[in-house]
């Protein structure tokens, strides 16, 4: 059985105190006893738990600053914020309070003239009027009118200048720019003693909604509940329709309202990624290569998305892979780093690291290590053979800039294909277990720390806005497609013989190809 919230005990003096009561006031209140009858204690925000609820494991109601519901569809969040945005903004005279969703429709026909939204839960006799083209609407309070104002989160702009003391945000896991209109919001939060947000949605792992799930505030509180904790309120066929989603990903997000690993549901999986462990020495690298994603400027800004653009690098070695002279080809991730650099500074750090060495020729304690770059002595591990930077406006800039101190760069021009269809292109890599990342020192059984925003990156994205920086994925990408163009690799078959002429022949013909390729101002 679903646990609501008790039913409070009235004794003969309050209901005399009732009978004085003017009609707003005593309609104020039987909403709100009607609504503490029939709700859920996960529809309840936090001041209002009663003792029985435990939330990290303690027990009572609590004061609260930001209050989170995330819930799988049709659990009730928008009649919770609804029951709990009114009766604030009935109980604070003169108190100017925010509605904001992905669209003006949104606002309009969900948050406001929906099934659960304002206009239903709040009592005729406390409504003064309401506009639906400005979406505002006026509360009675006994002295000044309260006011509740919807904003699109499309036109951020529009939170600019107004002011508020308590803000609901609805499903802000659809909102086109979730961090712009959250700090646009947040600036305007500045009315009234106590300032306090309410945001509900379906979660989706995007960068956003992870920082509000995982925010560890002590006056934030985020629940997460279930489409079936809704059960008695719902039609039999829409469950008996549900069966078929669960136990599965989409089900577990938008039932659950389960907050999904973004780096296990993405093309890409972090468990795709295999550990190079400590106790094995490195292997000897065929090939390595250096692959640069560049920006334009020091602190380049995406004029739109008001973020900065960073530069990003990865270096990738080609190695033989396998047991009992069977072997597959691999790469190994052996350095990454992203910055914001200027070109002349850009142009100095890739003249440094060309002259790395990568790869180990000594033993320490019986494990193998990767020779620290910085530190390696000529002839210890292998330098980088190939360096190829993106055939862009920056890209092209570096390309001549380091040409004028002959090192010569592969150009790499993806043509039509976007970010996502990059990485579907080089995901098998990743499936069929090619690809490998050094086990870190002091943390055994994870990557150095240096891959694991590579890492990170890579699994989390799935296409625009699913991460806040996609530079390490393009770095990745052009370097994988670069070695399944020149290699031929074929996937189908998981390992296959190779003869120490084959190999030579083969990288013969890359560095060939190279060098027949290489031309500065292409």
């Amino acid at each position: 059985m679903t646990e609501t919230a008790p039913a409070a005990e009235v004794s003969e003096d309050v209901v005399e105190q009732l009978m004085a009561l003017e009609p707003e006031e005593l309609a104020l209140l039987q909403a709100q006893m009607a609504w503490r009858r029939t709700a859920r204690i996960k529809q309840l925000p936090p001041d209002q738990w009663p003792a029985s609820f435990e939330f990290r494991g303690a027990k009572g109601p609590r004061d609260w600053r930001v209050w989170g519901l995330r819930s799988g569809r049709g659990f009730g969040k928008t009649r919770s914020a609804a029951e709990w945005l009114w009766p604030e903004a009935a109980l604070d005279p003169g108190s100017y309070n925010f509605v904001i969703a992905p669209t003006f429709s949104d606002v309009q026909m969900t948050c406001m003239q929906g099934d659960s939204g304002l206009l239903k839960c709040l009592p005729d006799e406390l409504l003064l009027d309401y506009s639906k083209t400005n979406l505002v609407m006026h509360v009675w309070t006994g002295e000044e009118p309260s006011e509740i104002r919807g904003f699109p989160a499309e036109t951020p702009e529009r939170l600019r200048g107004p002011q508020s003391t308590r803000v609901w945000c609805d499903e802000v896991a659809s909102w086109n720019d979730p961090q712009e209109v959250w700090d646009m919001m947040r600036f305007g939060l500045r009315l009234g003693e106590v300032n306090r947000i309410c945001w509900t949605g379906t979660p989706k792992p995007k960068p956003f909604v992870r920082h509000l799930v995982e925010d560890k505030d002590p006056m934030t509180f985020v629940i997460q509940a279930s489409t079936y904790d809704n059960r008695a309120n719902l039609s039999k066929t829409f469950f008996e329709s549900l069966t078929k989603y669960e136990g599965t990903t989409i089900g577990r997000q938008e039932l659950e309202g389960e907050l999904l690993n973004p780096e296990e549901a993405g093309i890409v999986k972090r468990s795709q990624f295999r550990l190079w462990h400590l106790d094995r020495l490195l292997p000897q690298f065929d090939f390595i290569i250096y692959s640069l994603d560049t920006a334009f400027t020091e602190r380049a800004f995406d004029r739109k998305e008001v973020k900065a653009d960073p530069s990003a690098c990865s270096v990738w070695g080609l190695f033989h892979y396998g047991e009992r002279g069977v072997s597959v080809h691999a790469v190994m991730l052996l350095d990454a780093w992203s910055d914001h650099l200027s070109l002349p500074d850009l142009t100095r750090k890739v003249m440094k690291e060309k002259g790395f060495h990568y790869g180990a020729s000594t033993r320490t304690s019986g494990r193998g290590t990767i020779l620290d770059p910085s530190k390696a002595m000529p002839g210890m591990g292998r330098k980088s053979d190939l360096i190829i930077i993106e055939d862009k406006g920056s890209g092209i800039s570096l390309r001549q800039q380091l040409a004028t101190q002959n090192i010569f760069t592969h150009p790499y021009n993806p043509g039509r294909a976007d970010k996502l269809s990059r990485l579907h292109t080089v995901s098998p890599f990743f499936a069929h277990g090619r690809v490998f990342v050094p086990e870190s020192e002091t943390n055994p059984g994870h990557a150095k720390s240096w891959a694991e925003g590579l890492i990170s990156q890579v699994c989390s994205f799935v296409g625009p806005g699913s991460v806040d920086h996609d530079d390490y994925v393009d770095s990745t990408t052009q370097a994988l497609r670069y070695v399944m163009d020149n290699l031929k690799i074929d996937f189908a078959e998981s390992v296959k013989k190779y003869s120490d002429r084959d190999r030579n022949d083969k990288l013969k013909q890359i560095k060939d190809d190279r060098d027949a390729k290489r031309n500065p101002y292409g």
